[in-house]
């Protein structure tokens, strides 16, 4: 563990690198928050430097939304909590409002970061308002030291080594496109030929379910930082929504897997082989896309591999080769096909997205 620490810490001890200049800069800017908050006096001086902690995210835009989340909570909790205090509950009251306000707090953390700022603030203003007979001027302060440690953390992050997430887009989205490529083929292997085993399975799963989220943070961070136009900000939120949904598909292609009664039919095997190659080839296709759009091939003609299938399916079924086949595995059969179909949808849907955004909607 030491180990690896330490070669990481060689690894980004560098000028140049990313989380040495927000290490760097976030020092400087706690710093100058804890020298402001003793120029002016504040009787909580620690609020301040604590808000730019909390705010400050190694790109611009991961520290706007953050700020922007956490002062829109803070000023709702803390006003909320004045407002409390000022029809001057007994402390039971208060204590029982403070335990709910800690309790909801933990129950929505993971759901919205608003929120949780709110029953924060909520719960802080209360504690203070019961140990303090004017605590309710603790909530103007909390406002107010949290919007100027909010300011500081952004003039910070647009002043020094400004880092815009989306500039880093194109290389997140071709990992996650390679790292689901990668789950797709080894569900391929395992319904074709077998013997890719359910570890193998589940820890390619979960790389490219790690790598969608690091992608959503990074879609999310870039459409809230300036210069982007409306319709860009919402096509960066359809084209997570396609990624998300072609994990989703994935996922369930895995789950028909696991009731594949002894794999494709042999009528079909080759035509069945045909169509998850020519799945694979799209998937390597957008790839390429992402990464470098001007080199990249046209696009496949996946509806032609689907008709190419569809005759062979018919063919099959003209023949009887399917009269003696339990109706359950015709069944898995079919959704195994339709999940098919459905991930080239959403991979011509997201390489279509990547073109709107790139060279504008056409």
């Amino acid at each position: 563990m030491f180990a690896d620490a330490f070669h990481t810490l060689k690894k980004e001890f560098r000028l140049d690198a990313v989380p040495f200049r927000h290490a760097l800069k976030a020092a400087v800017a706690i710093t100058f928050a804890i020298m402001a908050a003793q120029f002016l006096e504040l009787q909580h001086a620690v609020w301040l430097p604590v808000s730019v902690i909390v705010v400050m995210r190694p790109s611009v835009g991961g520290t706007l939304r953050l700020g922007w989340k956490r002062f829109w909570g803070t000023a709702t909790g803390a006003a909320i909590g004045v407002v409390i205090l000022f029809f001057n509950p007994t402390n039971t009251v208060l204590f029982f409002l403070v335990i709910l306000s800690f309790f909801l707090m933990i129950l929505v953390r993971v759901f919205s970061y608003t929120a949780f700022s709110c029953c924060l603030s909520i719960g802080v203003i209360l504690i203070l308002g019961i140990i303090f007979t004017d605590g309710w001027q603790f909530g103007v302060e909390r406002i107010v030291d949290t919007g100027l440690g909010i300011l500081i953390g952004v003039a910070a992050s647009f002043g020094v080594w400004p880092n815009m997430a989306r500039k880093n887009l194109r290389t997140k989205m071709a990992s996650l496109v390679e790292l689901q490529s990668v789950h797709f083929k080894k569900l391929t292997e395992s319904y074709l030929h077998g013997g890719v085993s359910e570890s193998v399975l589940v820890q390619s799963r979960i790389d490219a379910s790690t790598m969608l989220d690091t992608c959503a943070e990074s879609f999310s961070e870039a459409a809230a930082e300036p210069g982007l136009q409306g319709w860009q900000r919402n096509e960066l939120n359809r084209l997570i929504r396609s990624f998300s949904r072609m994990h989703s598909i994935l996922m369930t292609m895995s789950t028909i897997i696991r009731r594949g009664y002894g794999g494709p039919l042999p009528s079909i095997e080759q035509a069945m082989t045909d169509i998850l190659v020519a799945t694979a080839e799209h998937y390597e296709w957008l790839e390429k896309y992402s990464l470098s759009p001007e080199d990249c091939p046209d696009e496949p003609d996946f509806e032609k591999s689907i008709d190419d299938f569809m005759s062979a399916v018919s063919e099959a079924r003209v023949r009887g080769y399917f009269e003696d086949v339990p109706l359950e595995r015709r069944n898995n059969i079919s959704a195994f096909i339709w999940n098919i179909h459905a991930l080239a949808s959403e991979i011509s849907r997201a390489g279509r997205r990547m073109h709107d955004l790139r060279y504008g909607r056409s």
